[in-house]
């Protein structure tokens, strides 16, 4: 006969069992995360005699966090690691109230510690002390898992102006890009964040874009008010620009390889000059022609005419030179041409049009590529014409990109057409002379 011990022992082994399953079961169902209400403490895995489970995500972030520097607020969570006479950890949050609980295994929460606007550091430090109230001998240790989420204000030129959800690790530009971006109108360089009613800073998202600047982009905190107002002035930058707004790629003649050209309409800042504008344009591309820049400005009572204001950009950018880098003005258009890379001939030429620029080549080359002179060309009086400028071609000089050969006509080509001004003339003459002989008039 069987002791009724040993018939016992399965059923109890298997209720055991299923009673730890049934609990891993509820503890895992506890942390989906958005489910737990802030300020509830769970049971650690490792009070289950189970091994704890890795976080399964993590809010991102762009450096790790630092304990010295991190400042806790309601809505953080954490895992509170106690060691020393007595070791075990549990989660907790941090409740609206700003305070943590202080668990001990079999007597669940036993206090409550305030915590909100300490770093995690001087956190730890505080569980420590009271944690020594109940033992005599521990440590505590605080981790992060869990990153509150706040509440900030949009205002002024946004896409969608609202409240949103933001947590601490994200930065200005990221939550106006989350209400839509920023209206046409809207300034990029004189947004104010507001703090506690005071201007925390002057956020200019085209400084962190431009240079990277982190200062330039703070990060936001719960309550912040993001207020965004209009531009005072806005300048379009188009041509051979590398550019951060819209674009086209060009052929280039030369090289057959594709050439940005680009148009973007940028803020205007009071007192920027032209090199101010083409550093926000991306900066100019290897074939800008620096010396036929231009701006063009309206007209004061013009009725939205323009005058063409000419930019030496080459003595700009190159050479220093202030006096050309003038300020810029709302509206303003500057217009970086690309440089011309074909070289056309026209006139008395067989095969006359526009012809690939190449290095070192003269006019005779492009004469020849035009299929030469016809026979009613004068070639001894045949030109260059480059800006306005007329340069002979007797010496066959080097000719420059954008540069038209001409090649002129000849008023009368010698003995060839005096016979074809004879013969036009004779015809119509003995024609007459006939029909008055055969009349009887003559």
């Amino acid at each position: 006969m069987k002791s009724p011990l040993i018939s016992v022992r399965p059923t109890f082994v298997f209720r055991s069992s299923f009673f730890v399953l049934v609990l891993a079961l509820l503890a895992t169902v506890s942390v989906i995360p958005g489910q737990e209400a802030p300020g509830a403490s769970m049971p650690s895995a490792s009070a289950l005699g189970l091994a704890q489970s890795p976080i399964s995500s993590l809010v991102g972030v762009e450096s790790p966090i630092i304990s010295d520097k991190y400042v806790l607020m309601p809505g953080d969570r954490l895992l509170v690691t106690v060691q020393g006479s007595v070791t075990y950890s549990y989660d907790a949050w941090i409740t609206y109230e700003g305070k943590i609980n202080v668990s001990i295994p079999k007597l669940e929460v036993v206090d409550v510690v305030s915590v909100s606007g300490l770093t995690l550091a001087q956190a730890q430090d505080t569980l420590t002390a009271t944690m020594l109230r109940y033992f005599r001998v521990v440590t505590v240790k605080l981790t992060l898992t869990g990153l509150r989420s706040g509440i900030v204000f949009l205002t002024g030129e946004v896409q969608y102006p609202g409240a949103y959800n933001a947590s601490p690790v994200e930065r200005v530009s990221q939550v106006v890009a989350r209400a839509g971006g920023l209206s046409p109108l809207g300034s990029k360089t004189r947004i104010r964040l507001i703090r506690n009613g005071v201007v925390k800073s002057i956020v200019d998202i085209e400084r962190f874009e431009t240079s990277g600047d982190l200062l330039a982009n703070p990060f936001v905190e719960s309550g912040d008010v993001i207020q965004v107002p209009a531009v005072e002035g806005l300048v379009t930058v188009k041509g051979a620009v590398f550019g951060r707004g819209e674009y086209r790629l060009r052929i280039s003649a030369l090289t057959t390889d594709k050439e940005r050209v680009s148009e973007g309409i940028y803020e205007l800042k009071p007192g920027e000059r032209v090199f101010d504008m083409i550093s926000k344009a991306g900066g100019i591309t290897p074939w800008a022609d620096l010396s036929n820049s231009y701006i063009e400005r309206l007209v004061v009572g013009g009725g939205g005419a323009r005058k063409k204001i000419a930019v030496d950009l080459r003595r700009i950018i190159f050479e220093r030179d202030s006096s050309g880098n003038l300020e810029m003005m709302n509206t303003d258009i500057m217009v970086i041409p690309p440089i011309n890379t074909l070289v056309y001939v026209e006139g008395e030429v067989s095969k006359p049009g526009s012809f690939t620029f190449g290095p070192n080549l003269r006019a005779g080359d492009y004469i020849g590529q035009a299929g030469g002179p016809t026979n009613y060309a004068d070639s001894r009086v045949a030109y260059v014409l480059r800006a306005g400028r007329r340069i002979s071609i007797r010496t066959n000089p080097v000719v420059e990109s954008g540069d038209v050969v001409m090649m002129p006509r000849l008023g009368i080509k010698w003995w060839q057409d005096y016979v074809t001004i004879l013969s036009a003339i004779g015809i119509p003459v003995a024609s007459i002379l006939v029909t008055l002989s055969l009349s009887g008039h003559l």
